[in-house]
């Protein structure tokens, strides 16, 4: 058994996927199932049941992830020490992005971050809030930052950053967009664009639109504006993400005003590495600023 087989059956693990791993892990799809497979038939049980659509987690795999991971985070966490040791800050930071959300861009925040620790290696997955802070959970992210309140979370703590200005916006030539203001119940029987399943944004529509009349639901923000634009319904976000796009679409506060918090999520009661320590203090310094 090598650590090696252990990444790889993590990363499987999560991404319910043998393409996203390898993609994830930047290695050949063969490679990465020939080293599954062989930890399988070293162990002599299944550990990944495999259907032409996903991959299932058997019961033996989820004993052998459970401590895979805690022994994956031991080793990760030896290294980072022995770099702390030595006055270095190196390594992976595995960060849980979401889309450009207030004044400062995520990706403004990693090209800052790397340039100054140009050691660190940042990997970014987006996804909806719930997965992203279940990969954390597992031990697969270091960092998250989403649309959530970091209080009350299961397992989890962090700090809230900024609280995020939710508008309605609507096609040009719809009837909401000669609104100063839009109420919540104005938007009940409108055709309703949101992201998926687990997302802030779908649970904050459906919050001021309970049992809302939804035709379409995607995990990008991006499809969920040019939808919106071009006339197949209604949606709120932040005010910070469609800003800029008022030429394409009617961009309206809710009334009375709503917002949802950005906050910067990790693993309660645990070290973080020096990558994930480095990379919040410049987060809290750069968005505080």
């Amino acid at each position: 058994m090598e650590l090696r087989q252990l990444r790889y059956l993590d990363a499987v693990a999560r991404h319910r996927s043998f393409t996203r791993a390898a993609l994830d892990l930047h290695i050949a799809q063969s490679a990465l199932s020939q080293q599954v497979s062989r930890l399988e038939r070293e162990l002599g049980v299944e550990l990944l049941r495999r259907t032409t659509r996903r991959v299932e987690v058997t019961e033996a795999g989820e004993l052998v992830l459970a401590r895979a991971r805690r022994a994956l985070a031991e080793v990760d966490g030896a290294r980072a020490d022995l770099d702390a040791f030595r006055g270095l800050v190196r390594g992976t930071l595995r960060l849980g992005g979401v889309p450009p959300v207030g004044r400062v861009h995520p990706a403004a925040l990693i090209a800052d971050f790397t340039r100054a620790h140009p050691g660190v290696a940042v990997t970014v997955r987006e996804d909806v809030a719930f997965t992203l802070l279940g990969q954390l959970r597992e031990g697969g992210l270091d960092l998250v930052m989403a649309l959530v309140d970091p209080e009350g979370l299961d397992g989890l703590e962090g700090v809230r950053l900024r609280d995020e200005e939710l508008v309605v916006i609507a096609p040009l030539d719809h009837p909401l967009a000669r609104a100063k203001r839009v109420r919540a119940e104005r938007l009940a029987g409108e055709a309703l664009v949101t992201s998926g399943a687990g997302s802030a944004l779908r649970d904050a529509l459906l919050g001021l639109v309970p049992g809302g009349r939804i035709v379409a639901e995607v995990n990008e923000l991006e499809t969920v504006r040019e939808l919106t634009a071009r006339g197949l319904g209604v949606t709120v976000m932040p005010r910070s993400v469609v800003a800029s796009h008022g030429d394409r679409l009617a961009i309206r506060p809710l009334s009375p005003r709503r917002a949802l918090p950005f906050s910067l999520v990790w693993r309660a009661g645990e070290h973080p590495t020096p990558a994930a320590q480095a990379f919040r203090e410049h987060v809290l310094s750069t968005m505080r600023a």
